[in-house]
């Protein structure tokens, strides 16, 4: 054996390790005691510490230096488009009723809406007029005499929209062709609501051959017309094949057609120029609501798009309140320097003034 070879190396312990904080303690026993006393006695003085200590509470917290409660945000009501009209429904002034002899079908109701839509001036629009000029339809002639008679002895160049087959509708014709006043046939068309239309009512559920019968002798029926406009039609404008029928017998009659435009898929006015039937656009509906107030302000925004576009298209009633505020307002549009010109001089000259037909 090697005499360097002393055998096994003896192991070397590690020193044991100590934490530090209880080799504190044993020196020292007495902040021991304490904590000890401070974990027992903590909750004992909170028990004993009366009514006034806290509770848990489900509220959320507040903090003292907010300047002003956080309010929760309530998402903004959306609007409607403009070009978008929503469909209401108004109850005929009781007025309309008023006749000696009981009317022939269920009271003119209309569906009337007070979208602001486009100007009825193309955008291609090479020219506009002199200065800017309104076109005003009274629908829904007919049904009272004395409310008709009203109407159409408001001054200027209004145009009245005569329902077919109605008490007075006839001789009111008759008596606005002697004062100089134009002339329309309010047809009656088929409504998604499924109200009454009256007399003369065109609908999809009608043949070919039955619907131009009806047109024709609604046309027939309102002497001195020079064009035809639809009476509530809010399903009818928008089926393609029955738009197609009223136009040919437009085309026929050389007569004009204005869309009324209770719906915003209304096809009416797209298959008129398709067939080359001269036409517009109703923008405003004036009396949705009755009252002076909610008259003026939409009479206020057709003046206002005649001034921007250099055209609108109002279409009222013979209510008491329009006629008595319209009254009031058409002889002052001489003031504004805004012409009040009929349905068919409207349409002529924006056929002179655009380029696309």
């Amino acid at each position: 054996m090697n005499q360097n070879d002393t055998g096994p190396l003896p192991f070397k312990k590690e020193p044991k390790y100590e934490d530090p904080f209880l080799a504190a303690i044993k020196k020292n026993p007495r902040p021991l005691s304490m904590v000890v006393i401070g974990m027992i006695g903590m909750p004992l003085i909170l028990l004993l510490s009366g009514p006034d200590r806290a509770e848990p509470s489900d509220q959320a917290p507040t903090f003292e230096n907010s300047a002003q409660p956080i309010e929760r945000m309530t998402p903004a009501p959306l609007e409607t488009s403009p070009n978008t009209p929503a469909e209401i429904t108004i109850t005929p002034d009781p007025e309309l009723s008023s006749t000696s002899v009981s009317a022939p079908g269920p009271l003119p109701f209309h569906e009337d809406t007070g979208a602001l839509l486009p100007s009825p001036v193309l955008e291609n629009s090479v020219g506009t007029p002199k200065r800017p000029s309104i076109t005003l339809i009274i629908d829904d002639i007919g049904y009272s005499a004395a409310l008709g008679e009203q109407a159409i002895a408001l001054p200027g160049a209004v145009t009245f929209a005569v329902l077919p087959h109605t008490p007075y509708g006839k001789e009111l014709a008759e008596l606005a062709n002697q004062q100089g006043k134009e002339v329309m046939l309010h047809a009656p068309m088929s409504n998604l609501a499924n109200m009454p239309l009256g007399p003369g009512a065109l609908t999809e559920e009608l043949s070919k051959e039955i619907f131009l019968t009806t047109l024709n002798a609604d046309i027939d029926a309102i002497p001195h017309l020079q064009g035809v406009n639809n009476h509530m039609g809010s399903a009818l404008t928008e089926m393609a094949i029955p738009m197609q029928w009223v136009m040919e017998v437009l085309k026929a009659r050389e007569l004009y057609f204005v869309d009324s435009y209770t719906t915003a898929k209304s096809v009416a006015g797209k298959t008129a120029r398709e067939q080359e039937i001269p036409t517009m656009t109703r923008n405003i509906f004036l009396d949705n609501v009755q009252s002076h107030e909610d008259i003026d302000r939409e009479f206020q925004k057709l003046l206002q798009i005649a001034r921007e576009k250099g055209v609108a298209v109002g279409i009222g009633h013979p209510y008491k309140e329009t006629l008595a505020y319209l009254e009031q307002a058409l002889p002052l549009l001489e003031e504004e320097g805004i012409e009040l010109i009929t349905a068919s001089k409207m349409i002529a000259l924006q056929r002179k003034t655009t380029a696309a037909w």
